[in-house]
């Protein structure tokens, strides 16, 4: 039973780390985990630049 609400907490992370990775916000982060189609094509064709792990 805990499995799929786990697999959403993961999805979550992934998708705020792929936003801080990219310069964006927190905000950004939570967009791109409920509106994944949307928000990575403004990753795609906007102004943002893949700034790696900066940690």
């Amino acid at each position: 039973m805990i499995i799929p609400v786990l697999n959403f907490i993961i999805a979550l992370l992934a998708s705020l780390g792929m936003a801080k990775n990219f310069g964006k916000g927190t905000g950004f982060g939570i967009g791109l985990w409920l509106l994944t189609p949307i928000f990575v094509l403004m990753l795609a064709f906007g102004d943002a630049k893949y700034q790696g792990q900066q940690g």
